[in-house]
């Protein structure tokens, strides 16, 4: 490969060349270049581009310039065109003094301002319109233009875009590097699929405000020009327009709004197809990724150069601005800018009558009006038409929504395998080794299921086996999954409509309710009064020479109402069903994996550690997944000689998957999140509750909150009826809400821990005139 020599050649030297090859004199200026040497020469005909490739220029791209220049002029497109020399060839061979080869050519100059240079301002809307016609305009002009210097490979080619940035992010600071990490997964699992679908061409690659022109410096209406074609590449056609808008977005406050502006433009030009409105703000953000990891050597080859970090520093703020923004929100309004219906499929009657028809009859739909939900991003689903409800309910897509991270995991490995653990795999051994060390030491064996009904499933078998009793103790109201044995173990639905009640080997124990309950409050003495109720219960097995297989308590109360037990109850009741020869079970399904902020685990608020634990849930972020960790005296006696084997679980995919989320709650920190979150929404509803006497309780730990709706703060009369409301009315604001409890008067808040302060605020703020609206009827 021939090293790159950037040309130094002197105004005299240059003059020479000139009047020899071209018969022309004149001034000459230089002109700032990266790699080149590039002079402005104004004779008395007037003024022309002077420009000498560096001696590593292939001479075919080159050429391909000269051909792209000579074919947009022909379209009438306003870039300079070529000027031959005295033997009619686009370009001269010259050499300078140490025998170096370089190219030399005269190309004519287009008068106007650089965009860079006029005064944009956050109201120049006819502006970003032209940018985004002459874009499009461009893009049609070279449809027809083909040249085998165009293919070639590019750092500057976004189709090249995630690997330039793969291989430089680690010259980043790590702040930084996370902000491009992000913007990657983003690309690799909301976009990298969907590129064979885009169209593709030879593109200038380079529309920016440094190479585009303007009408007028002052109040500039119009692009009027282009120049430098060499970034000029074959890639996708949609790449031109993404970094067009990249540049263009650069310093404004609104930078959306200029992209719809520039966007809406150029579809009325050039139609985009729905999958280039899909990814063209995945390709705005790669552009900039790309930008910083690019200039990333630069800065850490010259710390000291201030100019460098300065330079970059409006595509960091793009950047960080957009790491907090909705992808799907801002797809949803290019398509809205460019009058364009976002794909609705079948229309909501006709999926309902298609449930009732082929579907099972219990199927249950939310809401009176049913949603239609097709997608989903961070804290927020999306319907059919792109609005965005804020999800207060989701405690499966824990990390949130399609978080890119999971997704990118999911995709990776189910592109390479996914098969059973009769074969050996490094993504089981991987996960487990990561789950277990969040578990207490004693926790050290795991076994996968698919779901949390499974996990508990399991775990039933496993105390039998270990204590050779199927004697089963369960809180009152609790619910633990929809197989047979897990209704069997959950009063909500052995008591509920359709139940058969209590079975024979099944004992109901007083649910720890500290607000409605036997015993109010938070207290030691309440604690051990609740406890006694399994003392009761232990008891009369004794009576019958029977003992209890396990106590199973979900570690906070879910369906029960979102309650959160006395301090001290499990470690009391936990103390009592061990000394009877049980085992205490913590079903973490709805509550783990740091809900609750200050802990991983919800046990762990109680103090205990417990002999079998069952996660599902948010443990796989929406795929379907469990598991049952226990100690290994525990597992040993599930040994007798029958196989448990569970087809799907613990499959590659699902562990890349378990093992994604994990890291993401680590890296992005999400149990404190949900930890200082949660303390602030609990502090606004409270806030509330001084103002309303229809809020009885505000409790929880975390992002696991409850609401209790009450008629009377004294009599704590339920109040079904403006619950249900409520519900209705957040939806109508564009909230996700349901309730919980025997009176469905709860209202229960947990949602993705992506969940942050401003939905928070979002949520009390709505809730408040709910509750006036209440009080004024």
């Amino acid at each position: 490969m021939t090293n790159s020599v950037t040309p130094r050649f002197s105004f005299d030297q240059i003059s020479k060349l000139l009047s020899l090859h071209y018969q022309c004199q004149g001034e000459l200026k230089a002109l700032e270049s990266y790699s080149d040497q590039n002079l402005r020469l104004t004779t008395g005909s007037g003024q022309f581009i002077v420009k000498i490739a560096n001696s590593s220029e292939p001479l075919i791209e080159l050429a391909m310039q000269n051909s792209a220049m000579c074919h947009l002029t022909s379209q009438h497109i306003a870039v300079p065109h070529v000027i031959a020399n005295q033997q009619g060839q686009l370009a001269t061979e010259i050499v300078d003094q140490h025998g170096n080869k370089y190219c030399l050519r005269l190309l004519s100059y287009l008068s106007g301002d650089f965009y860079c240079d006029g005064q944009v301002t956050e109201q120049s809307t006819e502006l970003w319109a032209s940018l985004g016609d002459f874009v499009a305009t461009l893009d049609l002009s070279c449809s027809d233009f083909e040249h085998p210097g165009a293919y070639r490979y590019l750092e500057w080619d976004l189709a090249q875009g995630y690997r330039v940035c793969q291989a430089k992010k680690h010259l980043l600071p790590p702040t930084q590097q996370k902000i491009v990490e992000h913007f990657l997964q983003l690309y690799q699992s909301q976009t990298v699929h969907l590129l064979g679908e885009l169209a593709q061409g030879v593109i200038h690659n380079d529309v920016n405000d440094h190479n585009i022109l303007i009408d007028d410096k002052t109040s500039p209406t119009a692009i009027t020009g282009l120049i430098d074609f060499g970034d000029m590449v074959h890639s996708h056609i949609i790449n031109n327009l993404a970094i067009a808008c990249a540049y263009a977005i650069m310093n404004r406050q609104q930078p959306i709004t200029v992209m719809k502006h520039i966007i809406a433009s150029y579809h009325g030009v050039k139609p985009l197809t729905s999958t280039e409105m899909s990814v063209i703000y995945s390709l705005v953000t790669l552009r900039l990724c790309t930008t910083v990891c690019n200039s990333a050597l630069a800065i850490a080859q010259q710390p000291d150069n201030q100019y460098l970090s300065v330079s970059v520093q409006p595509a960091w703020q793009l950047l960080e601005l957009f790491a907090e923004t909705n992808t799907y929100a801002v797809q949803c309004q290019i398509s809205e800018a460019c009058q364009q219906p976002l794909e609705q499929g079948h229309h909501k009657a006709e999926i309902i009558a298609y449930r009732q028809q082929h579907l099972g009859k219990t199927l249950s739909l939310s809401y009176q009006q049913p949603l239609k939900i097709v997608r989903g991003q961070g804290a927020y689903l999306f319907d059919e038409r792109g609005q965005a409800y804020l999800d207060m309910v989701n405690n499966v897509c824990h990390v949130g929504h399609c978080h890119p991270k999971v997704v990118a995991a999911g995709q990776a490995q189910m592109a390479k395998l996914n098969t059973n653990t009769r074969y050996l795999h490094d993504n089981l051994v991987n996960y487990s080794q990561k789950l277990l060390a969040t578990m207490p030491k004693e926790l050290s064996v795991c076994m996968f299921v698919n779901s949390g009904s499974e996990a508990n499933e399991l775990a039933f078998r496993l105390a039998k086996n270990y204590t050779s009793s199927s004697q089963l103790l369960v809180v009152d109201g609790a619910y633990h999954g929809n197989t047979a044995a897990c209704i069997d173990a959950s009063p909500y639905k052995f008591d509920g409509p359709g139940g058969e009640g209590e079975k024979s080997h099944v004992h109901k124990v007083e649910l720890p309710d500290p607000y409605r309950g036997k015993y109010v409050g938070n207290t030691q003495e309440n604690a051990q009064a609740y406890a006694n109720s399994v003392a009761d219960v232990i008891a009369s097995l004794a009576s019958k020479n029977l003992s209890p297989s396990a106590f199973i308590c979900e570690s906070l109360q879910g369906v029960a109402g979102q309650i959160i037990m006395p301090d001290g109850y499990l470690s009391q009741v936990y103390q009592m069903v061990r000394a009877a020869g049980g085992v205490c079970i913590a079903d973490e399904v709805q509550v783990g994996f740091g809900r609750v902020g200050s802990h991983m685990w919800a046990f762990e608020t109680q103090g205990v550690i417990p002999d079998i634990v069952t996660l599902g849930k948010p443990i796989g972020n929406g795929h379907p997944m469990a598991c049952v960790i226990t100690t290994p005296a525990i597992a040993e006696a599930f040994v007798t000689g029958m196989e448990y084997f569970n087809t799907f679980g613990g499959n590659p995919v699902s562990c890349a998957i378990g093992l994604a989320v994990l890291e993401t709650i680590e890296q992005e920190q999400l149990q404190q999140k949900a930890l200082t979150t949660g303390q602030y929404l609990r502090d606004q509803l409270r806030q509330l509750q001084q103002q309303f006497n229809l809020i009885g309780d505000v409790r929880g730990l975390g992002l696991f909150i409850g609401v209790e709706m009450v008629e009377d703060p004294l009599t704590k009369t339920p109040a079904t009826e403006q619950t249900a409301w409520l519900i209705e009315h957040f939806k109508r604001h564009f909230i996700l809400m349901s309730t919980e409890g025997p009176f469905y008067n709860i209202l229960k808040i947990k949602p993705p821990l992506a969940f942050n302060s401003t939905d928070a605020d979002k949520f009390i703020a709505v809730l408040r005139q709910g509750l006036i609206t209440l009080n004024n009827e």
